[in-house]
């Protein structure tokens, strides 16, 4: 091997050239940045379009059906979703992942503007805005005290955010509660009845008797001077002398139909924290920002603000993503060195020389931290994914030099220089290694090529993995020759304690050779027994693929975050103040959980799917902040469990308790999508489904898309009266909506700050005032609002949902802990196909996880196939044989049983990271087949028989096979057993690693000999 020829030959070049890949790797570690999962780089667009005062039927018809029609037709679209709600319609967008989004959002913008004159008048233009999925809320904070809520959130809005929002990486800080501060006109309707008037007239009065007008400029001698009318009033006060009618020498001014005063706009959402009012404050990091870096930065500046915050007022730090991945990264880390240290043990164990281990366990850190310069490079983070293989790769980086140490010492036992020990020793274990490593490196690359969303999260998996191999294989080849050549010594005459406790060892372990040659033997001889024994492994792969459908496929396990979602969902006609009454009792429940440290609760919007809101008075969310894992006994499934019953008997509201998604948002496990043409038979079929899922105690939060409508007054004009009277029907609804809502008719400006000014009727409580409004009719005679139309009590639909150009109805539920998400989604499945439900036309799709876990065994089935062939390939080119690569690649199926056994037995789920693993395991498994079938091959030119041979080669490589496959195993062992913080999403993986190496490891030894005597013994019959 050249490689090690030239380590050998040039020591101190050689070592220059790794201790300055050593210093690159120190220095890269430093630099890379901390992240949770890698950055998701998906094509979403959202287009809002709003048509004031239209009803989700007519968004559907006039606004949602036509943009679905127009923008289908862009290349590269793979869904789009329509949520038509009351005077908005939302459509999101997604693309395949190798459409470029800037492209995608002029092509959107291109459609859209064709279709612009086909909309209804009244319809704004749409807006369309590119989604960054990796723009997530980073930090939650709470903004609390004894200040009115008004100042608080005037405060937050002002001051506090504009300090947050300079910080590197923030993208914005968005405030739930409160609202912004304008000035108010609030008008006494009796007064102003009275006066002949309507809230037309003040609106009017406002926009044009309150406003600065630059008139232009002149010059005199030279200089120049700005002329402006100054029509501006700097008190509120003075806004009451405005006059707003002055006919028949009688003038009206605003003070004599109502005041002026400084309010907020209408408030629609409320915050509390620990029961106490708030503003809750989400602060969002930019999509290239490194999530710890800004909270870092963020913590740092708000200790500095804590010091300036006004008297009365207090910031409350809530939660953040930077703790829990620093806790990831450390918990990751630790598992590593854990691994890395009883991987040394075991060699140790084995070799009984410290010489040895030393340069075990010093090749293997190096290994790592070259393969961190070379990560740094291609730009990735230490994540999950990347940490996930770096603890992957611990047991698989000491196989390379374990084969060629073992080579060297043995040269070395028996020739005494070495030097020469290591230059040969090396030479010989090439191929081997050559293999080894080959095999390990091309299972990779179908994993780095794998599309869809999936494979976002394998790539840097994948090409850390494929990093630390390579790397390992260099080190193999230029460290390892060199230490042994420097530090390695013969074996010495005198015999010390150590080697007299490694002589034991090695009869111990020379009587189980012995054993394991007589099984061999006795295998050959009894041809029937051999056969039986096949037929058992045979059985054993079949029974563990049906039992792998009990074990079911998942997407990626829940971490423990030390945080629950509580979402409360209240009857649509509930108002602001009945919801917040109805979420402090909520509170109460609930104050007294254990491990409990902060309750934040937001009124009027949550969280739904990544990147995705609803907005309502009558919905609320709860986030409730636990002690982290490692601080408490309780688990958080348990928590969650007694939230659950905390809740039982609270009447008139849907409860969802959910732990936040390791990607981002508050998505359910199961999102079962009906599509059909009729709404009614939707909701039907949704409910029908609901009432599948509650008898079965797997699934909990069960909740559809159904919703009782919102009630409501709808005014029907009379246009005959109103064209009698002058007045058009759309002033009708401006003078309503002027008296209700308020319009917004100027500005007043104080110092640096510009506020809205409002005019409203002064709020009054009860349905049956909207009848009774008063509007100028013939002179001195006002007419109430029944006299120029009809007021109907009517139910709205909230939301109407399309996917695809269909509608769809929803059944939204979580799985009890330990419930695969491929075993319900399958169940579910058949127990809906079975009930003859579904009429001709309407379908159903499972969308959310369980679509990203199709695409994704679907993804990794073919990554599997390439890898065996590649495998395969590989194998022939180094053994220069197109038959006995066959024979290795029987031993995949070998590590299959131990994963799913292994699975089954701890109660995991084939999740995305497991099949990664399982993929992977394709390269390691068959190495303990290519030491076998290397050793053949050299005993063969040797000219022995080829029987002999076989089993003499299963013999003389067994102490290295169970050197490699016992550290591979103690490698993994603490991604499996790890209960750090974060650990959830290594343990499967662990789990899954440690049965398939064990067991693979130990029927191959058995199943690779009998094999080749099965299938050669015709052949070797002739030759006798």
């Amino acid at each position: 091997m050249f490689l090690s020829e030239a380590s050998i030959k040039r020591p101190i070049a050689m070592s220059c050239l790794i201790i300055a890949l050593s210093l690159l790797g120190f220095n890269a570690y430093r630099k890379m940045g901390l992240e949770l999962m890698p950055k998701i780089d998906v094509p979403f667009i959202t287009v809002t379009t709003v048509y004031p005062g239209a009803s989700p039927e007519q968004i559907e018809t006039d606004v949602a059906k036509r943009i679905e029609d127009q923008v289908v037709t862009i290349e590269g679209l793979k869904h789009v979703s329509s949520s038509c709600m009351e005077n908005v319609c939302q459509t999101m967008l997604e693309f395949e992942l190798d459409i470029d989004v800037d492209i995608a959002a002029t092509d959107v913008r291109e459609k859209l503007d064709l279709i612009k004159a086909d909309f209804p008048e009244g319809v704004e233009d749409p807006k369309i805005l590119k989604f960054d999925i990796n723009a997530e809320p980073i930090i939650y904070l709470a903004l609390t005290g004894q200040s009115p809520l008004d100042e608080l959130y005037d405060y937050a809005d002002n001051e506090l955010r504009d300090k947050l929002t300079v910080i590197s990486g923030v993208a914005d800080a968005e405030l739930i509660g409160g609202n912004i501060r304008q000035v108010h006109i609030v008008l006494d309707r009796d007064k102003l009845a009275a006066k002949g008037l309507s809230s037309l007239e003040v609106i009017m009065a406002v926009r044009e008797g309150i406003k600065l007008i630059p008139s232009g400029r002149i010059q005199d001698r030279g200089i120049e001077y700005d002329v402006k009318v100054d029509a501006d009033y700097y008190n509120i006060s003075d806004i009451e002398s405005l006059q707003i009618a002055g006919e028949d020498g009688q003038r009206c001014y605003v003070r004599d139909v109502g005041r002026a005063e400084m309010g907020t706009k209408e408030v629609r959402q409320k915050a509390f924290i620990d029961g106490k009012e708030a503003i809750y404050i989400k602060i969002i990091k930019k999509a290239e920002a490194n999530a710890v870096k800004v909270v870092d930065e963020v913590k740092a500046a708000i200790e500095k603000h804590n010091q300036e915050l006004p008297g009365g007022m207090e910031l409350v730090w809530v939660s953040d993503g930077g703790t829990f991945i620093k806790a990831t990264v450390r918990s990751a880390w630790s598992d590593i060195g854990q691994g890395v240290a009883l991987t040394a043990l075991i060699l140790f164990f084995f070799l009984y020389n410290f010489r040895s281990t030393l340069i075990i366990a010093v090749t293997m850190p190096l290994t790592i931290i070259i393969g961190l310069f070379f990560m740094q490079f291609l730009g990735y983070t230490l994540n999950i994914s990347t940490l996930l293989a770096i603890g992957m790769s611990v047991g698989i980086l000491v196989t390379n030099s374990i084969v060629v140490m073992e080579a060297i010492v043995d040269r070395l036992n028996r020739t005494g220089d070495a030097k020469e020990a290591a230059r040969l020793g090396a030479g010989k274990a090439a191929v081997a290694v050559m293999a080894s490593a080959g095999t390990n490196v091309v299972v990779l690359f179908p994993i780095a090529m794998m599309g869809g969303k999936i494979g976002l999260f394998m790539r840097p998996l994948a090409l850390t993995l494929l990093i630390m191999n390579v790397v390992s294989m260099f080190i193999s080849f230029t460290l390892t020759p060199i230490l042994c050549s420097v530090i390695l010594r013969p074996r010495p005459e005198k015999k010390t304690i150590l080697m007299r406790v490694e002589d034991g060892f090695n009869r111990f372990l020379n009587v189980i050779i012995e054993s394991y040659r007589r099984l061999l033997t006795f295998n050959e001889r009894y041809r029937l027994v051999a056969a039986v024994f096949v037929l058992a492994v045979i059985s054993m792969l079949v029974y563990s693929l049906k039992l792998a459908k009990k074990v079911g496929f998942g997407f990626v396990p829940n971490s423990d975050q030390g945080q629950v979602y509580v979402k409360l969902e209240y009857p649509t006609r509930y108002a602001l103040d009945l919801t917040v009454k109805r979420v402090n009792e909520a509170e109460e429940r609930l104050k007294d959980l254990p491990e409990l440290k902060h309750m934040l609760t937001a009124i009027g919007r949550v969280e739904g799917k990544i990147g995705q809101a609803s907005e309502g008075v009558y919905l609320a969310q709860m986030l409730l902040k636990f002690s982290e894992r490692t601080e408490r006994e309780i688990t958080l499934n348990k928590l969650m469990e007694i939230t659950r019953q905390k809740f039982a008997g609270y009447p008139e509201c849907i409860i969802t308790v959910i732990q936040g998604a390791i990607v981002g948002g508050q998505s359910q496990d199961i999102e079962l999508e009906i599509s059909g043409p009729n709404l009614d038979e939707l909701d039907r079929l949704a409910l029908f489904a609901k009432s599948l899922a509650d008898s079965d105690k797997s699934y909990l939060d069960t909740d559809t898309t159904v919703r009782t409508g919102k009630p409501e007054l709808r005014i029907l004009p009379n246009r005959a009266v109103l064209a009698d009277l002058g007045f058009a029907a759309t002033s009708l609804g401006t003078a309503l909506r002027a008296n209700i809502e308020g319009i917004e008719c100027g500005t007043f400006k104080k110092g640096d700050r510009n506020y809205d000014i409002v005019v409203k009727f002064e709020k009054k409580e009860g349905k049956q005032q909207v009848e009774q409004f008063m509007f100028p009719g013939e002179a001195g005679k006002p007419l109430v609002l029944t006299s120029l139309g009809d007021v109907e009590e009517r139910i709205s639909p909230i939301q109407i949902t399309r996917k695809n150009k269909q509608r769809i109805s929803k059944l939204l539920a979580n799985l009890v802990f330990g419930k695969s998400l491929g075993v319900a989604v399958d169940e579910f499945s058949r127990k809906l196909d079975d009930s003859g439900r579904l009429l001709p036309g309407y379908g159903y799709y499972f969308g959310g996880n369980a679509e990203m876990m199709d695409e994704a065994v679907g993804s990794f089935r073919e990554a599997g196939i390439i890898a065996i062939l590649l495998c395969y390939l590989v194998i022939a080119a180094i053994l220069e044989s197109f038959k006995q690569p066959w024979l290795i690649l029987v031993t995949i199926p070998l590590g299959l049983i131990g994963v799913i056994v292994a699975l089954a037995l701890t109660g995991q789920t084939m999740s995305m990271f497991v099949l990664m693993g399982m993929v992977m395991m394709v390269g390691i498994v068959v190495n303990i087949a290519i030491l076998i079938m290397d050793q053949f091959n050299v005993h063969v030119k040797e000219g022995v028989p080829i029987h002999k041979a076989m089993i003499s080669a299963a013999c003389e490589r067994f102490r290295p096979i169970i050197m490699v496959t016992l550290a591979a195993i103690l490698g993994m062992l603490p991604l499996a057993v790890g209960r750090g913080i974060g650990s959830e999403m290594r343990n499967d993986v662990g789990i899954a690693s440690v049965g398939g190496l064990l067991v693979s490891g130990i029927l191959t030894l058995i199943i690779m000999p009998i094999l080749y005597d099965l299938f050669t013994r015709k052949n070797h019959q002739k030759k006798q």
